[in-house]
């Protein structure tokens, strides 16, 4: 008796590794799929005209990310994780295969959409399992083991990717990751033995609560898309958008299987943290996307040292993932976030102020506190929003919690694009690259103060 019992737990904890590992080689991909396409971004441009929108590249991944997640996020409450998880890893690859063979940029960019709805049902339902398979006091070692993925990922695309498109062309960047989407699924289909959930019947009701949650985000993400180029259209899209939202929570409230976590969002500390979630991620990627831009651009680097650059900020987001736990119970949940906050705000007020000829090394110490700082914060802020869930919507909230992850991702690097357009055809006397490094040091500013201004009930 005793021998099966320990023989049942040794096979848990085997197909507990493997998960961990499908959910590593998941991040993995993802994560080299959006430095990758940093690093060709300047090829790109080149090759389709330098008038082209890249801004767009990026942001359209991200739209489509944010407006799937929340149906994905709910479709594996209802019909499991497992199903969902291998969706949207089809979904990514196939998107991945067509960009490689794209021959046009506004293609290229319809499939970084398809892309993204892909990453949509990927990025919350990792967050999920760990949530799942791992108590509070694991996760942020477990969840800095995950970010570590980033940081190889970070390591190994911008070489790799310097070197395809140096000796190949961009298009080759994309086919990469697809060995590792079919190797993921492989174990989940061998590993993933997920608990049986009960039949759930279709719902009208539920495919309008969908559909009014994705016309919800699909208004606020292209308000703010086409503001750059119609300023009163695309604000008054967007504000018609935050209108509709609240009438979309009044809904959620009142009806009896909401698809926000409406129980949830009533915590004033679930939303704190989400809103830091939103915009320290979006000012992470003024960084990512700009700094690697400003060095092949204005210094004049190759792709593969330009990406590079962002190598020790991913070493330094990592550590700062992996210790976000003890230390905020060291020095307290408000502390942490408004010293590492800070950290981030001064790299980019130094970033604003830099000349042409600064050295390569200064950048690399920079991206070493800027990837710290943002480790330690986005991690802690995203534990901190998940303790909030219960277990009956733990996917949800994961779910919710990504959404804000690439909603802030999507709006900033629109924003950012805005700013850059602005500095960079005008009179002023800073140049694109500093306006947005200046803006990205505004966004950490207003996050900093919002945790500042944070009752002391969380500490």
């Amino acid at each position: 008796m005793l021998k099966k019992i320990f023989r049942r737990k040794k096979d848990e904890s085997n197909k507990k590794r493997w998960i961990l590992i499908a959910i590593y080689l998941a991040t993995f991909m993802t994560a080299v799929e959006t430095t990758i396409v940093i690093t060709a971004a300047n090829a790109i441009a080149n090759s389709f005209g330098r008038e082209i929108p890249i801004a767009l590249l990026f942001s359209s991944y991200l739209f489509s990310s944010a407006l799937s997640t929340p149906v994905f996020s709910r479709l594996a409450n209802q019909y499991g994780k497992k199903p969902i998880f291998i969706i949207g890893l089809l979904l990514f690859m196939t998107g991945t295969f067509l960009c490689g063979i794209s021959q046009s940029f506004f293609i290229l960019v319809f499939f970084r959409m398809v892309q993204g709805i892909g990453a949509g049902g990927i990025v919350p339902i990792t967050f999920s399992l760990i949530g799942n398979l791992f108590d509070y006091e694991s996760r942020g070692r477990i969840m800095g083991l995950n970010n570590s993925a980033w940081g190889i990922a970070s390591l190994a695309a911008p070489l790799l990717g310097g070197l395809l498109v140096e000796n190949f062309s961009w298009h080759w960047v994309f086919f990469i990751n697809i060995p590792v989407g079919l190797i993921t699924i492989l174990i989940l289909l061998l590993f993933y033995d997920e608990e049986k959930r009960p039949s759930v019947s279709f719902s009208y009701q539920e495919l309008g609560q969908y559909l009014f949650l994705i016309t919800v985000l699909f208004l606020l993400l292209v308000g703010i898309q086409i503001i750059p180029d119609h300023f009163i259209l695309g604000g008054g899209v967007f504000l018609f958008g935050i209108l509709v939202s609240f009438i979309l929570l009044s809904y959620e409230n009142k009806v009896k299987e909401p698809v926000l976590p409406v129980e949830t969002l009533r915590s004033s500390d679930f939303l704190l943290f989400n809103l830091v979630t939103f915009l320290m991620n979006g000012a992470m990627m003024g960084f990512q996307v700009y700094l690697p831009l400003w060095m092949q651009t204005q210094l004049s680097l190759s792709p593969s040292p330009g990406g590079l650059a962002l190598l020790p900020s991913s070493i330094f987001f990592i550590t700062g993932s992996m210790i976000a736990v003890p230390l905020g119970k060291h020095f307290g949940t408000k502390r942490l976030l408004t010293f590492c906050m800070g950290v981030n705000g001064l790299v980019f007020l130094i970033l604003g102020f830099l000349p042409q000829m600064t050295p390569y090394f200064v950048f690399l110490i920079l991206a070493s506190f800027s990837g710290f700082g943002t480790g330690t914060t986005v991690t802690t802020s995203v534990l901190s929003a998940q303790a909030l869930a219960t277990e009956k919507n733990i996917s949800t909230v994961s779910g919710f919690i990504t959404l804000c992850r690439n909603l802030g991702q999507s709006f900033m690097i629109t924003f950012f694009g805005i700013v850059f357009q602005l500095f960079g055809k005008s009179t002023f006397s800073i140049d694109g690259y500093q306006g947005v490094f200046f803006s990205a040091l505004f966004v950490v500013l207003l996050s900093t103060l919002m945790v500042l201004l944070k009752k002391d009930s969380q500490e």
